[in-house]
């Protein structure tokens, strides 16, 4: 009984040992599978984090751009603006020349002035009528004033208009 006993306890520590030994297999697969885990997740995190780097220095760039091509914009409009201040102006003293040179035609072309031709003064009170107003003689040049110029002006039947062209430089 002896030795029946005793298989029976070999029996039973070769059952252990191998009961054992398949844990020992299933801790090593499960830690083995523990750090493929960990190291997929690593390198997954490390791919996120070299995505985002690479995002932030995209839109760094794209913020380059865009501030660049605002301060190209900005620049223009600035010069845009000046040069409107400065057409704005031109028109401004065309228009008050026009009006004057609209003025001194009227003047000429009334006929108190063509009856006056050879009068270097007029009255004060004297008022003329001309269109549907009226106009100061003594506003008006006389026609020996300009005939001391040398200026030969003729009477237009109607005022000079502005053209386009009048205006480009």
């Amino acid at each position: 009984m002896a030795s029946s006993s005793a298989t029976s306890q070999n029996n039973s520590n070769s059952s252990e040992a191998s009961d054992n030994q398949i844990i020992d297999i299933r801790k090593r697969k499960r830690m083995q599978s523990n750090r493929e885990s960990a190291r997929r997740s690593r390198q997954k995190k490390q791919k996120q984090l070299d995505d985002l780097t690479a995002e932030v220095s995209r839109l760094t760039d794209q913020n380059g751009q865009i501030l660049n091509t605002m301060n190209v914009t900005t620049q223009l409009y600035m010069n845009v603006e000046a040069e409107n201040s400065v057409l704005k102006a031109q028109l401004s003293e065309l228009t008050n020349r026009l009006n004057s040179l609209n003025d001194i035609i009227r003047c000429l072309s009334s006929p108190a002035v063509k009856s006056t031709a050879i009068t270097t003064s007029f009255e004060s009170d004297e008022q003329e009528s001309f269109g549907n107003g009226s106009f100061d003689l003594d506003d008006c040049f006389s026609v020996n004033s300009f005939g001391a110029w040398g200026i030969d002006i003729p009477a237009a039947p109607y005022p000079i208009m502005p053209s386009l062209d009048a205006f480009m430089c």
